[in-house]
């Protein structure tokens, strides 16, 4: 899947091909419909996308302008052919936000892997796995990596004096909103167990309210995460995996059972990172597994 940053056009290459012969050759298609979607599903746009002439049969391409993409997420898409090269293509692009901060800057992953900063043609790959890896670490850590802000439905527990928060570390909490009313209660005198992401009342009394007895449940809006920049003991096992999986990929997995190497298993994890890595994380971990 390709990813582009937010706030530029994007350039979609399509390939029309005759399947009727063996192998398929690329030819000039009939007529060509190019269909959008936005990531929550609304607002389809459609296209004619431009055929490229010169550039050889079979070749269009479609620019999407920015007004097109608003939202940040995927955009899956489907292209109609009628006619020559008659068939359906499908598939999806990302659109992200390029300020995000992520566990590993491109830049520094394509150093990583020894990759010159002007070959391009792997950028979009390991776009992929930086985010697959810091999904996986911050399932490891219990929460986000750098700070953000999540809004979550939570149940009153402790005869309804707490109410535990799924990510953390807690940083703050910014609202905490009975579902029952739709009106925010007053945060003052909340107090804030970070680590176990549980918030109580200060002198301990329960969080009396119109939902007391009925509906004790909240929508709280907070903010959680290690920080405004990404721990270097984090980055550092980050570039580990990242390194280990491009390896495994072609085919040159790590293989020596020894030191920084040896394999292992990380709770949180779908796969083995190498030893090295599980170190670097064990600070941060939401259990201890070293």
């Amino acid at each position: 899947m390709a990813r582009y940053p937010q706030g530029q056009p994007l350039y979609l290459p399509f390939t029309v091909k005759d399947n009727t012969v063996t192998p398929p050759v690329p030819v000039d298609g009939g007529s060509l419909t190019l269909t959008v979607r936005k990531p929550d599903g609304t607002s389809p746009q459609t296209y004619t996308p431009t055929h490229d002439g010169a550039a050889g049969s079979g070749l269009y391409h479609q620019i999407i302008p920015v007004a097109d993409t608003p939202q940040l997420g995927k955009y899956p898409w489907v292209l109609v052919i009628t006619g020559a090269g008659a068939g359906v293509a499908y598939g999806n692009f990302d659109v992200f936000d390029p300020f995000e901060v992520t566990v590993l800057a491109l830049s520094d992953a394509k150093d990583i892997l020894n990759i010159d900063q002007t070959d391009t043609s792997d950028d979009a790959e390991i776009q992929r796995k930086i985010a697959a890896i810091e999904s996986a670490l911050e399932r490891v850590t219990g929460g986000p990596i750098i700070t953000r802000s999540i809004t979550e439905r939570v149940e009153l527990t402790s005869g309804y004096t707490a109410l535990v928060l799924r990510k953390r570390p807690v940083a703050s909490v910014t609202s905490i909103t009975p579902v029952s009313t739709g009106v925010p209660m007053s945060i003052a005198d909340i107090e804030i167990d970070t680590n176990a992401g549980i918030v109580r009342r200060k002198l301990g009394l329960p969080f009396y309210g119109a939902y007391f007895a009925f509906a004790p449940i909240f929508t709280v809006t907070y903010m959680a995460g290690l920080g405004t920049a990404v721990p270097q003991a984090i980055v550092e096992a980050a570039a580990v995996i990242l390194k280990h999986l491009w390896s495994t990929q072609r085919g040159n997995a790590l293989t020596v059972p020894t030191g920084g190497e040896q394999m292992t298993t990380i709770p949180g994890l779908g796969f083995m990172v190498p030893n090295l890595a599980a170190e670097l994380l064990a600070p941060y971990a939401l259990e201890a597994y070293v």
